[in-house]
């Protein structure tokens, strides 16, 4: 949509009070916006609506997928992605581009998943690019916009961004965390997010960063928790990170020698446990800080093991192998991966017990 064209204003306006000024201020742009968008042609206005309709790939069978555009605001539009069949093909997006009737939707936190459909009538029909391979999507309106099911945020970092995802409904408090993904399961942590903010969980998507220290850690896990705890509908006694692989053990030690860290859960997900870690883990275990341990791959029992050693066996504890699913705790899966088995409801489950 064009941007509005902000009116001159009269003279007068400036020896009124502040308050005045800035309620004419204000109607005068609300009067500019109106109008740029009453000159703004229909077929440049994002198709709200529900979608109903398929996605296919490389002639495997077709998964059901829906789509709602919605128009929450006045200038901002939103839309969201679900595929009953392949979960972890859904997303929301809270920026979208149409034009020259091409409707493009970018997968936050996943440049390689783009959305891109042409509107014929009450018909989308485009692609889904998957990383390197693209599928096929054809889909038709069915109707009004189904209500949101949660609202995501890009927040410019200095290296990267991270991104918001809180669900919709604020009323009841629940559960946040920072997730601190690797470079190699930073692809999955879109999904897991995506996955969680569905069940009610606060999730703050932070870059990945395969290169850490501690100092650099503490700075970027202490802004993280206050972000969370400034956001609306997350529940102060039950703020937490989950971190990945060298970086959970790193995290252990700054929360033992930094009080100021205050996180009321720890999830780790490949954490290895080496004899100058050990410590940590039982120090955390000490303060009675609740600990969940996840592990995939073709270690994942032999590194579980040694964490539910380091851990020991006090309630609130918990550490589970998936070892049929990958590091990323998926499972390669035709069109789109699947969860390990089990997840994600194991670690819903887990936040909720809390």
């Amino acid at each position: 949509m064009p941007n509005p064209v902000v009116p001159r204003l009269p003279r007068s306006f400036h020896h009124l009070s502040a308050a005045r000024r800035g309620l004419l201020g204000l109607a005068l742009l609300l009067t500019a916006c109106q109008s740029g968008q009453s000159e703004t042609d229909a077929a440049t206005t994002p198709p709200v609506g529900h979608y109903e309709g398929s996605i296919s790939l490389n002639g495997q069978p077709a998964v059901r997928a829906a789509l709602d555009i919605r128009h929450p605001r006045v200038g901002h539009y939103e839309a969201e992605l679900t595929a009953p069949g392949a979960g972890t093909l859904g997303f929301v997006a809270d920026t979208i581009s149409f034009r020259d009737n091409v409707l493009r939707i970018k997968r936050p936190a996943r440049a390689g998943q783009v959305l891109t459909l042409t509107m014929e009538g009450d018909f989308l029909r485009g692609t889904l690019a998957l990383d390197s391979s693209k599928a096929q999507a054809l889909l038709v309106k069915r109707g009004s916009p189904t209500p949101s099911t949660y609202r995501v945020e890009e927040l410019p970092q200095a290296k990267g961004s991270a991104w918001l995802f809180a669900p919709a409904d604020t009323s009841t408090p629940g559960p946040a965390l920072a997730l601190l993904p690797d470079a190699e399961t930073a692809p999955a942590a879109a999904i897991w997010a995506d996955a969680l903010a569905r069940e009610g969980v606060i999730v703050l998507l932070l870059p990945a960063v395969d290169s850490v220290t501690g100092p650099a850690e503490k700075a970027r896990l202490a802004q993280a928790l206050k972000i969370l705890h400034g956001t609306a509908g997350a529940d102060s006694a039950t703020i937490g990170t989950w971190a990945v692989g060298a970086r959970a053990a790193l995290l252990a030690h700054l929360l033992v020698d930094d009080a100021s860290l205050r996180v009321n859960f720890l999830i780790v997900q490949n954490a290895p446990v080496a004899p100058t870690d050990r410590a940590a883990w039982r120090e955390l275990r000490t303060r009675k800080l609740p600990v969940l341990g996840l592990y995939g791959g073709a270690a994942a029992n032999q590194l579980a093991a040694a964490m539910r050693q380091a851990l020991g066996g006090r309630r609130g504890n918990t550490v589970r192998a998936y070892r049929a699913a990958g590091p990323d705790l998926l499972v390669a899966d035709g069109l789109s991966p699947r969860f390990g088995a089990g997840l994600p409801a194991d670690v819903v489950e887990w936040l909720r017990s809390r």
